[in-house]
């Protein structure tokens, strides 16, 4: 057994499977709103070597980073252990104590993966038109997908709004609109056929969720994500907020654009319903209602398999079981897990010996603590 294996061993042991991890915060294109607490203003994070911004943070992420000027490791979340330890990866703790943090059987099924992705989305601008690739164009094209096993389905919960807010961003192309129009449209302008040119940003072919509010897309909010396990995407536009992209970004292990239009789903795309249709609102988890607590399904398993995600505000204590690990974030307030002190911006990976068993919630202020579940992938 190597090091950083006896201290994990011990850190699990000492928590009884619930993981602390180190903020994990991953650079993108667009500008950041300054509310990760990086920067004081917008756009403070940004790079003018790399032209990279920092607006995203991910949480319980077993995912690298898909960027131009790759660093090794980004994306990837570390398990907060004393600095002997070194640099220790949530990906490899739970391939190495997978039985005991995912449950022997999602152990087996899902190869030693916590396959769900989850991310706290700061854009001071509405991020560019994009599209993501579906499990299916993933698997029978390798050649355009290298690194990547899953599409990316994804899913949005607002947590507010930014001081200049954009509520509204288009997401769906008007009725008549192809392949070839698209294609002509994007190398000619910053915003391609405003108007006309509307593309559903997130998974075409699947569904769109939201939570909280109506808005079509995330604008400038703040939002948590989840989504699956990858970093696959193909942009619509060659600027983001005026600034040029490369090639590398808007079309990642693409030849061309026209290829990576193959990838897009039209008929879905000019659904006039798509809205209405995918939309979600919280729901009330009368099963789990305590005195101390109430729970809500933000993401509910019973639109989709392939992730799912509570809301959960205690102003009491509240007694939590789960079929499933999870990744946990504290989104508002002070309180305790199990006896350890937990407060706003904390995450952790709660393993399968703890979820399934009583865990304990409690808020130590008046403010009440408000705490995200999020669950990967169904078995």
């Amino acid at each position: 057994m190597a090091d950083w294996e006896r201290v994990v061993e011990r850190e699990i042991e000492r928590t009884d499977g619930i993981l602390k991890l180190r903020p994990n915060f991953v650079r993108r294109f667009y500008k950041d709103g300054g509310r990760l607490g990086l920067s004081k203003k917008a756009g403070g994070t940004f790079n003018p070597r790399t032209k990279l911004f920092v607006p995203e943070r991910w949480i319980a992420s077993c995912v690298e980073a898909n960027n131009p000027h790759p660093v090794k490791g980004e994306g990837l979340s570390q398990v907060w252990l004393p600095p002997s330890a070194g640099i220790v990866y949530l990906r490899d703790v739970l391939q190495r104590f997978g039985d005991l943090l995912l449950g022997a059987e999602r152990h087996r099924a899902h190869d030693g993966e916590f396959r769900l992705l989850t991310k706290l989305l700061d854009p001071a601008e509405p991020i560019v038109f994009h599209f993501h690739a579906r499990d299916e164009d993933v698997w029978r094209h390798p050649e355009f997908f290298a690194g990547h096993r899953f599409g990316k389905d994804e899913a949005y919960f607002f947590l507010g709004c930014a001081q200049r807010f954009v509520p509204l961003q288009p997401c769906r192309l008007e009725g008549g609109r192809g392949r070839t129009s698209v294609a002509r449209c994007h190398p000619q302008r910053t915003r391609p056929c405003v108007g006309t040119f509307a593309l559903l940003l997130a998974t075409l072919r699947r569904r769109l969720f939201h939570a909280r509010w109506r808005a079509p897309s995330s604008g400038t909010a703040f939002c948590l994500e989840v989504q699956q396990p990858s970093d696959v995407y193909t942009l619509l536009e060659t600027h983001s907020d005026g600034r040029p992209l490369s090639p590398q970004q808007i079309h990642p292990g693409f030849p061309d654009l026209e290829t990576a239009l193959r990838f897009l789903d039209f008929r879905t795309a000019q659904d006039p319903d798509l809205l209405e249709r995918c939309r979600l609102l919280p729901q009330p988890i009368t099963e789990t209602r305590q005195k101390g607590g109430q729970e809500w399904w933000i993401f509910p398993p019973s639109v989709t398999t392939k992730f799912s995600g509570k809301r959960l505000v205690v102003t009491g204590i509240f007694e939590s079981v789960e079929g499933d690990p999870y990744a946990l974030f504290v989104w508002r307030g002070k309180g305790k897990l199990n006896g350890k002190p937990i407060k706003a911006g904390d995450e952790f990976f709660v393993g399968y010996s703890a979820a399934t068993q009583p865990h304990r919630f409690e808020c130590v202020s008046t403010e009440p603590l408000e705490v995200f579940k999020l669950f990967p992938q169904a078995l």
